[in-house]
């Protein structure tokens, strides 16, 4: 869904309508300026059916744009991030960028200890201490626990205050275009959703206070960012279960004061979803946020119970180190299922 265009959804709208505004200046807020007359000229530029959209093979998010009228013709490339120009080519002559506007994102390399659960108290309590990280933080909780109030109107009849339900409200919401901010991690907004609704209203239940709450969002956020670190942030399985649904096994076990019981709670975990593969961002999303949150909970009782499965089970380790590799050695293996994809949504009728 594209914010405030209506049933107009997918790649081939977003790049009318981001051609019709011709407003970079807005960034990833640029659908917040859509107007009737805008989107009445949109409909008649797609009538004329003069957008193609081929896949191309990248190990990073990559975006590459031809444009012509016959005369001219146009060249830009995105590499690294939505918004991150770092080609302009106007008839074939390169035009200088900006040095922001051509950088692309450092890798970011964890060390050892990022895997070790017996590291992560300490690291949370040094992160807690950035005055402005905490402060970034709230301001996604808020932003995040807004999107989960809103996302009820799309709820059933049933216990719409579950947590697996709040992120499901919130991810359907998002990806059905609705205008409301969300804060993203690790490069994705239904990760962000995942990793922090259902650690935020777990501790609100139970009136644990801000600076618990801030605490196991930290490391929920953390979490979620050293997985996709492995994965990339564009990767050809489920963010919101493998990234943020262990996000969420280590907030809700950093309030429980339990971080012991992670290793074995997460191989529970990956033993139920492991496998889930990405087929693009659309309201079916909701359902792998909701199903990760369920799990990952599920996970935690099963481990607070004393049962946990054997990391001589199939992929699994003995440790969540260990578990990660393994499961990292698939993503080239998944990455074929994205071109089986792309056939099936290309021969859907638009």
């Amino acid at each position: 869904g594209i914010p405030g265009a209506g049933e107009r959804r997918g790649c081939e709208w977003a790049l009318e309508l981001g051609l019709i505004m011709a407003c970079p200046e807005k960034r990833l807020s640029l659908f917040s300026s859509l107007t009737p007359e805008i989107l009445a000229r949109a409909d008649r530029l797609h009538q004329r059916h003069l957008i193609q959209v081929t896949l191309e093979d990248s190990d990073h998010l990559l975006i590459h744009l031809l444009a012509g009228d016959g005369n001219n013709e146009v060249e830009v490339r995105l590499r690294g991030g939505h918004t991150r120009v770092d080609r302009l080519r106007v008839n074939g002559l390169d035009l200088k960028l900006e040095e922001q506007a051509a950088a692309r994102q450092p890798e970011f390399v964890f060390d050892e200890s990022a895997y070790d659960p017996g590291h992560w108290p300490a690291l949370i309590e040094a992160l807690y201490g950035d005055r402005e990280l905490r402060t970034l933080v709230s301001q996604a909780i808020a932003y995040n626990m807004a999107a989960a109030l809103h996302g009820r109107r799309y709820l059933g009849e049933g216990d719409d205050n579950r947590l697996e339900n709040l992120v499901m409200g919130a991810i359907y919401a998002r990806m059905n275009g609705d205008p409301i901010p969300v804060m993203s991690c690790a490069g994705s907004g239904n990760k962000g959703l995942t990793c922090m609704i259902p650690v935020t209203a777990w501790a609100r239940e139970r009136v644990m206070g801000e600076e618990a709450e801030i605490r196991a969002v930290l490391l929920s956020i953390f979490l979620t960012t050293l997985i996709t670190s492995r994965f990339g942030e564009v990767s050809s399985v489920c963010g919101a279960q493998y990234a943020a649904g262990a996000g969420v096994i280590g907030g809700l076990l950093q309030l429980k004061r339990h971080l012991d019981l992670f290793d074995g709670a997460y191989n529970n975990f990956v033993a139920a979803i492991g496998g889930g593969f990405c087929d693009g961002a659309k309201g079916s999303c909701s359902m792998r946020g909701g199903g990760a949150v369920t799990m990952a909970l599920q996970a935690i009782d099963h481990a607070e119970n004393g049962f946990v499965v054997s990391g001589r089970d199939g992929f699994l380790g003995n440790s969540f180190r260990e578990t990660l590799n393994h499961l990292v050695r698939y993503n080239p293996i998944i990455a074929r299922f994205e071109r089986e994809t792309i056939r099936i949504l290309q021969e859907k009728d638009t």
